[in-house]
């Protein structure tokens, strides 16, 4: 948790619960004392109300369930602390309709504790009451008498629950359907980081480097088993077979994929795509997949797989329309069928030359490398830019390819399929060389490349405007195209790399004036610009190449550089 943002203790959780009836909209308002969320306007036909609650710090659950198909109230609790019985016994007389009520509670023993009181204080009044305990979670299974823990499958209980109460079910069958899909409900959750305590914003505990917590719980409660970093696709394995143990799905199954609070949307994706995939490998039917961030842990970077064995009578359910802030808006699972795909990579050569196997090595080396100094005025993805463009070279290219070929797949590997501006530019410096050393005799591919250097520095200008002095690989390459008129010389040699390598080497003194340097101003200097120092390396490959130099002094430029970082 952000301590800088949320400074006062007193204020977390009220704070939270005002913001969230102002972004639900019409007819969702609050209650500061004592604290819930609820809706004045249920639907025509509900004839039972939804309550449910817990501590702060799982939003948008549950007061983002709050409208049109979702909740009638939510209570929240103080930061991971269940609500008190006053607020609960308050938000459920105030939403209570003619049938009654029904709380939806996940398995804590606060939770459970203070809703029972609740309860008990509605009947005294001749209201009814039912509950529905949610206790999905496959980390805590052998916890005894308490029983699972309530997670994330809370979501669907109560978005399936939202629908049917909407559609004028009972009590008593609301009850029975959130019984039944609790029960066909597994959840478990892994982090590789612990949220921030809202106290003095360290971890809850720590992960040691290259380790996961697997069936961590949402309050910071560690799990009872920790395994080593794998790649996605094992780790998801791991996670589906866990939870398919327990669920027969003969009619397929709802798949949630939950960000734990700081997980980014674009790994929820992956996630989700590889979830999808593991389960169609094992012959499961998806009925819905749906990714995003509902049942949260502060800022736990972590993630929740949830499966639940579909039934067809509520499946309509949950793909029902809703009008609350922040329940998923699930859809019919189709699958996806890449229909663009090029086939490049089928049957594609996993033999290239000598030359660009190398490059591609010493690249995949300094890919880190690269990343960082990128990170000091960028976005940190340059050596993954330059490995993934030399990557798909050397699957374009061949064993017998000589020099000019390997420039021609370089070429057009960063301009067809590198994005970003580190593609295009980098593939018109490889063009240009290329086009220059496809017309040039072996004898005299030095001045070729000079002469392709040049032709580069005028499509990069003309493509993307900068200017020496701006921070750019126009720097190493301007260096070189001046060094070489001054000297009137005719071919790429020894003092032309050092020229690139002193171009290079200066744009860790300048301010940036293009790219994204220009945005972070002098905070940028004191390292050098990424793209000049790999055009630097670059000249000093191909000098190598060209001359069959043997010496380091490509990779001794590139250190030299890299220290000034």
């Amino acid at each position: 948790m952000t301590v800088l943002f949320i400074a006062d203790r007193a204020k977390r959780a009220r704070a939270g619960l005002s913001g969230l009836a102002m972004v639900a909209g019409e007819g969702v308002e609050y209650s500061s004392d004592p604290a819930y969320l609820f809706t004045r306007r249920p639907a025509e036909g509900r004839r039972v109300a939804l309550v449910s609650g817990g501590g702060a710090g799982h939003e948008p659950m549950h007061g983002g369930f709050v409208g049109r198909g979702g909740l009638d109230a939510a209570c929240p609790g103080e930061i991971f602390t269940s609500p008190h019985n006053r607020q609960i016994y308050a938000a459920s007389a105030q939403v209570a309709l003619p049938d009654g009520v029904l709380h939806i509670v996940k398995n804590y023993t606060g939770d459970v504790l203070n809703f029972s009181i609740a309860a008990e204080r509605l009947r005294a009044d001749g209201i009814a009451v039912e509950q529905v305990l949610v206790d999905d979670d496959w980390g805590s299974r052998d916890a005894g008498k308490v029983g699972r823990r309530g997670t994330a499958a809370t979501v669907i209980v109560e978005k399936v629950l939202g629908a049917a109460a909407d559609a004028g079910w009972s009590l008593a069958e609301l009850a029975a359907l959130g019984r039944d899909v609790v029960a066909r409900s597994r959840t478990v959750a892994v982090a590789s980081e612990a949220h921030r305590s809202p106290g003095d914003g360290g971890r809850a505990f720590e992960v040691s480097p290259g380790s996961l917590e697997f069936g961590v719980g949402i309050h910071g409660e560690p799990a009872r088993e920790r395994i080593d970093v794998t790649d996605l696709d094992g780790l998801v394995d791991r996670m589906v077979d866990a939870l398919t143990a327990d669920l027969s799905a003969p009619e397929g199954v709802v798949v949630l994929v939950n960000g734990l609070g700081g997980t980014g949307q674009l790994e929820l994706l992956h996630f989700g795509d590889a979830a999808a995939r593991a389960l169609m490998a094992r012959r499961v039917p998806i009925r819905s997949l749906v990714t995003g961030a509902y049942c949260t842990a502060l800022d736990m970077r972590g993630v929740s797989l949830t499966v639940v064995d579909a039934d067809p009578e509520w499946l309509p359910h949950w793909y029902a329309d809703h009008g609350t802030p922040g329940l998923p808006r699930p859809t019919v699972f189709a699958g996806v069928d890449d229909v663009h795909a090029t086939g490049r990579e089928e049957g594609a050569s996993t033999h290239a030359s000598p030359w660009l196997q190398n490059l591609a090595d010493r690249t995949e080396r300094l890919r880190d490398h690269f990343n960082a100094l990128d990170q000091a005025a960028g976005d940190g993805d340059f050596g993954d830019n330059i490995a993934v463009g030399v990557s798909h070279a050397v699957r374009r290219g061949d064993a017998e390819d000589d020099l000019v070929a390997d420039l021609g797949h370089l070429a057009s590997a960063f301009l067809d399929d590198v994005g970003g501006s580190s593609g295009p530019l980098l593939g018109l410096v490889f063009g240009g060389i290329a086009s220059r050393a496809a017309d040039a005799p072996g004898d005299a591919l030095a001045g070729a490349v000079l002469a392709g250097l040049g032709d580069a520095l005028t499509a990069v200008q003309r493509a993307g405007g900068a200017q020496r002095g701006d921070r750019t690989l126009v720097d190493a390459l301007a260096a070189v195209v001046d060094d070489a008129g001054r000297r009137d010389v005719e071919g790429l040699d020894g003092t032309s790399v050092l020229a690139a390598i002193e171009g290079a080497g200066a744009t860790a003194e300048m301010v940036g004036g293009r790219g994204r340097a220009a945005y972070v101003g002098e905070r940028a200097i004191g390292r050098p610009d990424p793209g000049a120092v790999a055009v630097a390396w670059l000249c000093a490959l191909l000098w190598q190449a060209v001359t069959g130099d043997s010496s380091d002094q490509a990779d001794t430029a590139l250190e030299a550089l890299l220290a000034d970082g």
